[in-house]
Parts: structure tokens; sequence; C-alpha cells
């Protein structure tokens, strides 16, 4: 045959394979291919068509030494090279695939489609600054390229930039409104945006051009689960499930669960996900999060370990570490893991919450240490939010003021102990009254306060600033904090100063440390003039009986009508406090206080005492303590034991040196006298001013000693110890203690005080 004719014979073979190519028929066009080569092994096209099916077929290796024996040939074709760069991308190769597409481009300049795919090299190699430019210049050569939209798109998202995002996602969804992933990629835009509705629409769009993509389906499973439409994002994540598994969607239908109190269903999600992802930090830690709602807090602690060998600096995980290792009451390692988390994210002000809510437990810590730490947290992150400008309120002296009260418990919590009648009872003609809600879980409790207060704001998803400015165009003269540094606060709206007067009281009994915050409420029985304001960034101002007054659980039942020791014929001391405030010196006065008293018996109520883990080290940690295992009785926490056990002690016993506030009123309000050991300090001598106000104030002592006596001879005096509980409910109710309309005039004095002295 003649060279001529040969070369027309390839040129037909290689054109009718070059048509199977184009249609998909690859096996077809790789028998013309390999009948060129079997003849001319250097075939430089066919060559490159094969390292081109080897690349769709995922052979690599071969399709690379294919594609370079095809530039051994020919070294001026641009497209070899950048089939050599596609194939060096799919193996991960992007600094030499970035080589071979800018040998492309030397060849061929204006080819966008090379342009494309060497920005996708850039970014792989995380120089996205430079793919970015890359990207646009493709698009100044061909402007209808849609995937260089779409990834400067994905660029300028992840830089935050998201609005020019969107502009780049709008221009490709122009040429094709149909692209599924674009219209996924966009809703992640306007959702980063917080336009929910607008994600919405394109998440649905993305669903309706592709039925079984996961991922819309996931982020509008996010959306309504931030927006806590719970059902509806669990019908979105079910939905992903029914696609395929998916650890992130079993993981958020657990978290769903866990914050509905559905535990055991939740941990079931939560394993599927486990199997899934057996590395996933976040699965592990919500794992850990989980046994701690559990109270298993061993086996919490395990899963947070795991997590942390993931991501050792994970602010978060070390956060939850500690506070497991608060609830075992192992409180120096609490406060080292809350130190530890502070220092991988210094700025965040709930980290500061948490370990002072876990200094303050700890017997280590003195009043002086736990002032510091939050004046630290004042001057790190607090005071440097502060707003400087001047109010233009109505500076009136009598006019009617504007109270907001800032809470995340307005729910069935105890704060509605003490504050539920102060909604009912103020003075309307006086006081104008706003509730902002940041409070998670609502239910019978809300609606009832919804209802009592003037004005309702729920605060839950809208950021600090904008609260601010609600309150700020409330107008509100005096903004009352609820919650100090305990869960979900919203000190970070009091850091702004949105109020002309602001104050904290009832859920923290300590400083803020704020400079913001200008008075904390106390009385002068937990606060002596001169004893604690060195403790205080906040000015203190005293009300004349008690520092709140008590209003006792509906559904709490009679008090028994005799002393349990009369049926048991021994004394049984108790505390029913949260464990983390049980310090091993309070344990040990406990067992001295057994020693003096014979065959007495003490009974704690513990959360999570009932799994094993945590039984036996508490176990240990009582005997290494001297007390006597066989006459101490440990009782899980649990709902149906709420105050039903007081009916089973004579006497209780305060822990130290954090003492008990709302436990030890439900304690006299049971009927049960309890002995108190007053310090220095607000959170230690709450006792002092509950048992003063109560008429109780032979039961307060000063010194350990005086503790463990004042406990063991009103045990070993039993008539006295029967005249003392005799109808002490009833006294207790008779007391400044649980006089609320009193209470009330006294805390809207203390307004009307804080009001003219501001006006002056």
């Amino acid at each position: 045959m003649q060279p001529k004719q040969t070369a027309d014979l390839f040129l037909e073979l290689f054109n009718e394979g070059f048509r199977h190519h184009q249609a998909g028929r690859l096996k077809e066009a790789q028998t013309l291919y390999q009948q060129i080569l079997t003849v001319q092994p250097h075939h430089a096209q066919s060559l490159h068509m094969m390292a081109m099916i080897g690349l769709s077929n995922r052979h690599y290796s071969i399709a690379e030494e294919l594609v370079r024996l095809a530039l051994a040939e020919r070294n001026d074709i641009a497209g070899f090279y950048d089939t050599l760069g596609n194939i060096l991308s799919a193996q991960e190769k992007f600094k030499e695939a970035v080589e071979a597409y800018e040998q492309a481009l030397n060849l061929m300049p204006n080819a966008a489609n090379c342009l494309n795919n060497l920005g996708a090299a850039l970014v792989s190699l995380g120089k996205k600054d430079q793919a970015l430019e890359v990207f646009k210049r493709a698009l100044s050569i061909k402007p209808e390229h849609i995937n260089s939209y779409n990834n400067a798109g994905v660029i300028l998202q992840a830089q935050k930039k998201y609005e020019e995002a969107i502009e780049y996602y709008s221009k490709a969804l122009a040429l094709n409104p149909r692209d599924a992933v674009m219209q996924n990629n966009i809703g992640l835009a306007f959702m980063s945006l917080g336009k929910d509705e607008k994600a919405i629409e394109h998440f649905n769009k993305a669903i309706e051009f592709q039925a079984d993509y996961k991922d819309p389906l996931l982020n509008l499973g996010h959306i309504y689960r931030t927006q806590e439409k719970l059902e509806e994002a669990l019908k979105y994540y079910k939905r992903t499930l029914a696609i395929e598994p998916d650890a992130d969607a079993h993981a958020k239908i657990g978290l769903i669960l866990q914050n509905q109190g559905r535990l055991q269903e939740s941990l079931v999600e939560y394993k599927q996900a486990l199997e899934l992802a057996p590395n996933s930090f976040e699965i592990l830690n919500n794992l850990g999060t989980l046994h701690s709602d559990l109270t298993k807090f061993e086996e919490a602690i395990t899963y947070f370990e795991t997590a942390l060998t993931i991501e050792p600096e994970e602010h978060g995980a070390l956060s939850n570490i500690a506070g497991a290792y608060k609830n075992l009451g192992r409180l120096d390692k609490a406060i080292q893991f809350f130190q530890k988390a502070l220092k991988a994210k210094p700025d965040d002000p709930y980290l500061y919450s948490n370990l002072l809510l876990a200094m303050i437990y700890a017997d280590s810590v003195s009043p002086e240490d736990l002032a510091q730490v939050a004046r630290q947290f004042g001057h790190e992150i607090a005071d440097k939010m502060l707003r400087k400008r001047v109010f233009a309120h109505d500076m009136n002296l009598n006019r009617k003021i504007r109270i907001g009260y800032v809470s995340p418990d307005f729910c069935k919590h105890p704060v509605d102990y003490f504050v539920g009648y102060l909604f009912r009872h103020h003075d309307r003609k006086q006081f104008e009254i706003y509730a902002y809600s940041n409070t998670a879980r609502h239910d019978a409790v809300t609606e009832r306060i919804q209802h009592e207060v003037d004005h309702w704001r729920d605060i839950r998803f809208i950021s600090d600033n904008s609260a601010a400015d609600l309150i700020e165009s409330d107008k509100i003269d005096i903004l009352m904090d609820l919650a100090g540094h305990t869960g979900r606060n919203k000190l970070m709206i009091f850091a702004l100063k949105p109020a002309p007067i602001q104050i904290t009281w009832l859920g923290y009994p300590a400083s803020t440390g704020m400079k913001a915050m200008d008075y904390r409420i106390t009385d002068y029985y937990a606060e002596p003039a001169g004893m604690t304001e060195h403790l205080n960034t906040e000015k203190l101002w005293r009300l004349p009986k008690i520092f709140c007054c008590y209003q006792p659980h509906e559904k709490s039942p009679d008090v028994v009508d005799h002393c349990p020791f009369e049926d048991n014929s021994y004394i049984t001391f108790g505390c029913f406090n949260n464990f983390s405030k049980v310090s091993d010196a309070a344990l040990t006065a406990w067992g001295e206080i057994l020693a003096r008293v014979p065959n007495s018996k003490l009974l704690l109520e513990i959360k999570g005492i009932d799994h094993p883990n945590f039984r036996t080290e508490t176990e240990a940690r009582f005997i290494r303590l001297k007390l006597p295992m066989e006459r101490v009785i440990l009782e899980p926490r649990k709902n149906s034991n709420q105050f039903v056990l007081y009916n089973s002690i004579d006497i209780a016993l305060d822990p130290f040196p954090c003492v008990g506030g709302t436990t030890s009123m439900d304690t006299l309000w049971m009927g049960v006298p309890f002995v108190t050991l007053g310090g220095k300090s607000f959170t230690q001598r709450m006792g002092v001013t509950i048992l003063t106000n109560a008429g109780l104030p032979e039961l307060i002592t000063s010194n350990i000693d005086d503790y463990i006596k004042v406990a063991a001879d009103l045990a070993n005096d039993r008539e006295r110890l029967k005249k003392l509980r005799h109808n002490l409910r009833e006294r207790f109710t008779a007391s400044p203690a649980m006089d609320q309309e009193s209470f009330v005039r006294n805390m809207e004095a203390a307004y009307r005080g804080m009001w003219q002295k501001y006006c002056a």
C-alpha cells in the first residue's frame, strides 16, 4: 500500500474512532485507535485519544504514559498538554499539572477551558487569589464559560465575599438555569448572608432539576434546624438518607433528637453516623455531649478525648470535657481544661462564663481569684464593646419607667420561682415591663410569661448588636440580666450598653466583671456593708430584707407530718445540691458529723451516680475522706425524686464554700432545717440571708468546727429537732423569703431609686 493510501486509511479510522468517542462509545473508539497503533505505534493523535479514554476509565498511570508518548512525537499541540494536566490533576499531582497547563497556554493563550483547568489546579494548591484571576481571564476570553463563573463563585464564597459570589453564580445560571450544582452553590451563598428564603428557593430548584442530589436536601435541613422548624428539618434529613447513607444527616437528626430530650433515639443516630465517619470530630464531640446529657460522664470524657486527638486545640471540645469533669466534682481538672479552651479561643465570652462557673464551686479558688478572672473577662472582652453615647431619655424623676428583663430561662426553670410573681405584681401605673427572651425550649411557663409582660421580644435568632438596637429603640430605662455567667447568657448585649441603667441579679451569684453593668442586687445579710465591695465591678444595691423571694413549685408534695427519725430510729442527714458544690472539706466535715451522731446516715442525691464508673470513683473519694460508706445512701437525680426525697431526711447540710440558693429554699419549703457555713462572699453567704429571714439564725455558723457542732447537737437533741421542724413550711411561708408583695415593692423602690440617681 502506498504511503498516501496508508495515511488516508489512518485518517478514516481515526475520524471514525473520534465519532464513536464523541458519542461516548469508548470501547468502539478504543478498538479503532488500537488498529492504527498496531501499524503505527507512534501515531500521536491516537496515543492522545487512548490517553483520554484511560483518563475516563481512571487508569491514570496508563493514561499518563500514553499522553507523554504522544508529546514525544508532537510537542506543539496545546490539547496534549491540557490532557496531561487533567491526568496529573486526577492523580493529585497539582504542581506538575499547573506546569502542563501553562505549557498548553504558551501554545494557545486564549484556551478558556485550559485556563479553567489551570485555575482548578491552583485552587487545589491553595493559591486561590491566583486561581481567581485565572478564572476571570477565562471569562474575559469566553464570557459564556459556565464552569469559570461557578469556580470563581466558589472561591469568593470561601473568602466570605458572598455578594460577589452571588454575582458570578447568577451569570452562570443565566446561561444554564437548570444546573443543580450551581443552584445549590448560590443557595449556600444566600444562606451565609442570612437570606434564608432566597436560599430555600434555590435549594428547591436544585432538587427540582436533580431529585437525587442530596446536598441541597441537607442544606434545607440545616436551614430549618437553625430556624427551629425541627419537623421540617427532620423531613429533609430523612429524604437525604433515602438517597444514600450520610453521616452528616444522621448526626444532625441525632442533634435534633438530643435537643428534644429523645436521648436514646439520638444515640442510635449518632452511632450510625460514627460508623460512616469514624474519624469525625463533630460526631465524636456530639456523642460526648449526649453521654453528658445521659449523665454518663466517664463515657462522655472518653468521646471528648477521642475527638481531641483529631483536633487537640478545638475550644468547644475542651470546654465540653471540662464540663464533664465539673459534673464529676473534679473541679481542678475542669478549671484546667476551661483555661486551655480559653487559651485556644481567648475572645470567646462563653468560655470565660464556663470557667467562672467552675471556679465558683472549687474550694481551691478564693473569692479574690474569682473576682480577678471576672475582671479579666471585662477587660479582655466585654469592656471593649461598650458603646459610648448619650441617651435621649425623658429625665422626669417620677414618670413610668420601662424595665427590660433578659433571660434564656423564661420556661420551666428555677428562675421562674423568683421572677414569675414580679411580672404578675408589678405596678403597671409605675412600670412598663418588657421581656427579652433567649429561651430555647418554649413550654407552658413561656406562654404564661408572654401574657404577663407588657411586651415580649424573642431575641433567639438575632445578633447581639441587633438585640441591643432593639432594646435601645424600645427606650428601656433599666435593663435586668437574669443569667450572669450561666448557660446561654446574653451578657454581650449588656456589654453594648443599650440602656442607661443595667443590673445583674439572680442567675449568677458573683460579679460579672463588666464596666457596663451598673448594679448587682443583694441584701445586707448576704453582703454587709464593706465586706464584698472589692469583689465587684458593679455597685451593690442592697434590698432591705432579702435579695430574692421564693415561689414554690406548684406540684411539690406535702410535708411529712413527723420527723423521719421517728420511723427509722436514726437521724438522716441529706444534701440535694449540685454535686459540683460538694467540696472535700464539706465531705470531711460530714464524716465528722456522722461520727458524732450514732447510727446516723447521710443521703445524697447525685446526678449520674447510677452509672457504675462514676459511682466507683465517687465511693473511692468518700472512702479517702473517711466517710463510712455503710452509712451513706446515694440516690440518682431524677424528676420523680424532685422534692420527694426531702421527706426522707431530718436535717439538711449546706455544702461549702459555694452554698445552696434555690435548693436551700426548697429545703425549708419542704419543712427541713439546714445548717450553713457563712463565709466572706455572696456565694458563701446565701444561706446566711435565707436562714436569717426564715427566723433560724441559730443554724448559721462561721467556721467548720461550729458547723459540725451545730449539726451534731441538733441531731442529738431530738425534741429540739421536732420543735424546730414543726410547722416549718408555714413559718417559712410567713417570712420575708416568701412575702412576694413586699418583695416586689422593695424591688420597685430599688428601680425608682436607681432611676432618680441616674437622673440626678
